[in-house]
């Protein structure tokens, strides 16, 4: 064989085998502290999470397997999704119809499920499951309360359904899919499903919960309501195992807001929290969270250095969302999609699984700037001193005790949330006084970390 082709296959099978050792160890489940996942080799998981709607319902199965693979190539290991989705105005394909075939037999009959739409479900989830992706799955999103082209909630109420078929439904997902060890569900769909609703909604997790007693649980429901939380809805809140922030805009937050402020407040609770459903690129009604690159990187940073342990993007541009999937290869190198993969290129070093959020002033001691405003400067400590890491959102100038960090020699490293690259400061001394100037005035991220530890390259 010649030395160029030996060479080759060599390369090839050693990118096989890295491709499978980062692959998790599937199921997920809670850490001890309750924080944040890991897997059946207890390695912590980060969730990065594309938000991709129609993704079950739009597209043919290779092309799911081509969209999977290119946002993995990103550093997204999440996807969120419907295992059924009716939103013709906004999806897609011919929802709630995948290659022509409906969910169910009956029309809008929910305890006729179709077997051939369920197999297609099935093989989606194996293969995203082959692919390393966890994935966040509603058994019926609802849809908002004031549009009936979205969601199913008209049809859930309609004549051809009611709350004893809606349980059926349940017990069909609960059965069929309590072995499927990449997901989790989640309840509701920008949707609180009170009123009338409830029975219905109710009926369907009691009939999963019957035979599906494994899975965790989270909830996406209406924000404009005051559901940012999932918690926050009474409703369903005892279902809640993992509490997922839903804010498309952080105007709906009001003096709960900014995000970082709502998620602190909710972080080590009892329950894991993460940021559920955001920062969706160009999207109308083109609010700054959607629009201002700084935004969406603020909230993500902001977010991973406030307690939650995953977040989020859908990428897109003024007339083409992804989740939609009417042209998805169009949005897969868009600038917001770029910097939601470096996010991640940084905290997958870091041992993020040990950040505490730091709310003191002992080690930022003035220029921190006011809580409550979008310019404050957020941080963390790792439980065991290892690092520190700071998010700057606009470069502006403050002062800090490194001494109080962890009382040793730490390495300093700047890192570029625009462009994903480095600027080695080289050794903070255990000085009680650091004057910090970032390199510009845009936002930065600066991690302090043990001289032990090799976080960006050669020390």
């Amino acid at each position: 064989m010649p030395v160029q082709r030996l060479s080759l296959m060599l390369l090839f099978v050693v990118a096989m085998f890295a491709s499978y050792a980062q692959k998790p160890s599937f199921p997920l489940r809670l850490s001890e502290s309750k924080t944040y996942l890991v897997d059946g080799n207890n390695k912590p998981f980060l969730i990065k999470e594309f938000s991709a709607w129609g993704l079950i319902q739009a597209l043919p199965e290779k092309d799911e397997a081509a969209f999977l693979d290119s946002i993995k190539s990103k550093g997204f290991n999440t996807v969120i999704t419907a295992i059924i989705c009716n939103a013709p105005s906004q999806m897609g394909g011919n929802p709630p119809f995948w290659q022509g075939i409906s969910p169910f037999n009956v029309q809008w009959d929910f305890s006729t499920p179709d077997e051939k739409y369920f197999e297609h479900a099935d093989r989606f989830f194996k293969m995203a499951g082959e692919k390393g992706f966890f994935v966040m799955v509603l058994p019926c999103y609802m849809g908002y309360r004031t549009d009936p082209s979205q969601g199913w909630w008209d049809e859930v109420l309609g004549p051809d359904n009611d709350t004893a078929r809606m349980r059926k439904y349940g017990e069909f997902l609960g059965k069929r899919y309590a072995n499927t060890n990449n997901i989790m569900w989640v309840a509701g769909g920008d949707n609180n499903c009170g009123d009338k609703l409830f029975a219905y909604e109710n009926n369907l997790l009691q009939g999963m919960k019957t035979f599906d007693k494994t899975h965790l649980w989270s909830g996406h429901f209406d924000m404009n309501m005051g559901s940012i939380w999932s918690s926050d809805n009474k409703l369903f809140s005892d279902y809640i195992d993992v509490d997922g922030e839903y804010v498309w805009t952080e105007s709906v937050l009001f003096e709960r807001g900014p995000q970082y402020k709502s998620e602190l407040s909710h972080y080590n609770k009892g329950r894991m929290i993460m940021q559920l459903d955001q920062s969706y690129e160009h999207d109308a009604p083109h609010f700054a969270d959607n629009e201002n690159y700084q935004w969406i990187r603020r909230k993500m940073y902001d977010g991973l250095l406030s307690g939650c342990a995953g977040t989020s993007f859908s990428s897109g541009d003024t007339d083409n969302q992804c989740y939609a999937f009417k042209n998805w290869q169009a949005v897969m190198n868009t600038q917001g999609i770029e910097q939601a993969s470096y996010c991640f290129n940084l905290f997958e070093k870091l041992p993020w699984q040990k950040l505490v959020p730091d709310e003191t002033s002992n080690i930022i001691t003035s220029g921190r700037g006011m809580f409550g405003s979008r310019d404050y400067i957020c941080a963390a400590k790792a439980n065991d001193s290892s690092c520190y890491v700071i998010y700057i959102p606009k470069g502006q100038s403050f002062e800090m005790n490194a001494k109080a960090i962890s009382g040793k020699l730490m390495r300093m490293n700047w890192y570029n949330p625009r462009t994903g690259g480095n600027i080695k400061i080289g050794t903070a001394e255990t000085r009680d006084r650091y004057g910090i100037d970032p390199p510009t005035e845009d936002d930065w991220v600066l991690v302090f970390y043990d001289v032990s530890l090799n976080l960006f390259g050669t020390n």
